[in-house]
């Protein structure tokens, strides 16, 4: 079982003091942590008229935390958005995180030296990248200028390479990047598009994260059924998903089983804040179903989250339900 809510980590964005964090009652004795302590480094810059905190991140873009506590934040200005080049823009330095790292060694060698550290780049490579152009900005230079969206993916992804050693050296024993690709039907852009300029990069960034001596792990949220094939043939551990029902759980499986570890939550957009407890149990039991091999296979993701959060009876439903099939070695 893997979980967020750990106490001293889990900052959900920057939104929440990491020591106010509590375990969600069943998973006090979880096997895998998901770190929450890298998102964005902020710049305060001051409130909006109705108290908003506005921020500026480390790569340039502006965003504000909302009163409503249904998103987590809202992005106001682009660094690339409408430019044609670079242009003076510079990357930021890895270094500028290396004292958050090191509270984050710090917390995980006094409180979970026995557990399993996933190091999360959240936000991940991709996504970094729409946000440096803006979504709609990103999608029409992908159709105009895509070779300077791969620039700027290369970019991003050289970051995160030191955020790579840094997570290393706080202890993380995988790293997963969570790439935003996919839409509700497919990918938001040609498969072969992505094939042609930016699976080599990522591809890099993986063989990178082998080389640090780490497992790596891919994250995609939305339909991801157009590069499953993809995923099987490159230098990927674990495949994790959250919205299991937009690719599909037998579509997954056909590709990934017995090929790739699989870490799935029950369906954060459908089942888990919709469904009875009755109907989260039994998807708890088809994803173990699923995926479960005499060997492994598969890792059971337990989300409460935060702005907004689900309701508690359908988190413990979850955690209920996965906590049947657990095997705790500890």
């Amino acid at each position: 079982m893997e979980i967020l809510d750990a106490p001293g980590v889990y900052n959900a964005y920057n939104t929440l003091d990491p020591e106010k964090a509590t375990f969600i009652p069943g998973t006090e004795d979880f096997d895998s942590l998901w770190t929450n302590c890298y998102s964005w480094i902020h710049t305060e810059l001051g409130k909006t008229e109705k108290g908003e905190s506005l921020r500026r991140d480390q790569f340039g873009t502006l965003l504000k935390i909302p009163e409503d506590e249904n998103s987590t934040y809202v992005l106001l200005e682009h660094p690339l958005a409408g430019r044609d080049s670079m242009g003076g823009f510079t990357f930021p330095d890895p270094a500028d995180t290396n004292l958050r790292f090191e509270k984050l060694g710090k917390t995980i060698a006094e409180r979970y030296s026995d557990r399993f550290i996933d190091g999360f780049i959240d936000a991940g490579i991709l996504l970094t990248t729409m946000m440096l152009f803006g979504e709609e900005n990103f999608l029409m230079k992908v159709a105009d200028n895509v070779s300077f969206v791969a620039e700027v993916y290369e970019g991003v992804m050289e970051y995160y390479k030191g955020i790579v050693l840094n997570y290393k050296r706080a202890g993380a024993h995988m790293i997963t990047d969570i790439e935003d690709i996919g839409g509700t039907a497919g990918l938001l852009i040609n498969p072969e598009i992505w094939r042609q300029y930016f699976k080599p990069v990522l591809q890099r960034f993986l063989k990178f994260v082998h080389e640090q001596g780490m497992y790596t792990s891919l994250l995609i949220d939305g339909n991801s059924s157009q590069i499953l094939t993809d995923i099987a043939e490159m230098d990927i551990d674990l495949f994790a998903c959250v919205d299991m029902h937009t690719t599909g759980i037998k579509t997954v499986q056909e590709a990934l089983k017995g090929k790739t570890c699989v870490k799935a939550a029950v369906d954060m957009q459908k089942t888990l804040p919709l469904g009875t407890p009755e109907e989260i149990a039994q998807e708890a039991r088809e994803l173990v179903e699923a995926f479960h091999i005499p060997l492994g296979g598969f890792i059971c993701e337990v989300v409460r989250w935060y702005r907004p959060s689900y309701a508690m009876e359908n988190v413990l439903a979850s955690v209920d339900a996965f906590n049947r099939y657990r095997r705790i070695n500890r």
